[in-house]
């Protein structure tokens, strides 16, 4: 089991912490806060009503969305570079699991731009809104199964190395499995819907904890091993 201590390691653990944390704020404000304000699920009346008072709110949410998936392509990278001493065929196959993600992201952020297109041209069409974010969340749960499993691989990478304590690697393993059942469910299911809000509450603790814990740690680690000099 090797060790990574080299300067290189820990700016790539620095620049990996950091990215995950922004990423994180910034999803909570994009889809958590702005997105969650506007759409109202089977409500494509009440959707469109906060669409047109809340454009400002809709464009910051795709902004927000748009450097995320900047953050993921970084991400990706700094994986890459940290693990690939620890096993480089499984650090490649990780981060190009982060970049497939990120890709499908970009496709599905596709919708929301197209909202912004109907506003202009026929903004009062609410069949039309409703059904461009619908396939937004649709085709974002589906990028979401190979983001549960790039969390797996990471989790596995993180147990292969003595570098980061065994329980990140445990707690990205789980929250990789939550994200894999979750939206696996939501595909498959036809009555997922049903209970989508009870499992999700159930399971975003795990999902938290693994993707928030390591990102805390590395940028700990990384930013007190880095001279900024």
């Amino acid at each position: 089991m090797k060790t990574l201590t080299s300067p290189l390691h820990r700016k790539m653990a620095f620049v990996m912490g950091l990215s995950l944390l922004t990423m994180a704020i910034f999803a909570g404000t994009a889809y958590g806060y702005a997105f969650q304000n506007i759409y109202v699920a089977n409500n494509s009346t009440a959707t469109l009503v906060n669409l047109n008072h809340s454009q400002p709110l809709f464009r910051l949410f795709i902004f927000l969305f748009v450097v995320i998936l900047i953050l993921d392509v970084i991400v990706a990278w700094s994986i890459y570079i940290f693990f690939k001493d620890i096993d480089e065929p499984l650090s490649l196959l990780t981060a190009w699991m982060r970049l497939i993600y990120a890709a499908l992201l970009g496709v599905s952020l596709q919708n929301p731009v197209m909202v912004l297109q109907f506003q202009k041209y026929i903004p009062q069409n609410e069949m039309l809104i409703n059904s461009a974010l619908n396939g937004f969340l649709e085709m974002w749960s589906l990028s979401l199964i190979v983001f549960g499993g790039h969390l797996c691989l990471l989790g596995y990478l993180a147990l292969k190395t003595k570098a980061l304590p065994k329980t990140l690697g445990i707690l990205a393993l789980v929250a990789g499995g939550c994200y894999l059942v979750s939206n696996t469910a939501n595909l498959l299911l036809e009555d997922y819907q049903g209970i989508k809000s009870t499992v999700e509450a159930i399971l975003s603790l795990p999902m938290a904890a693994g993707e928030l814990g390591l990102a805390v740690w590395l940028l700990w680690k990384g930013r007190q091993k880095i001279s900024l000099a």
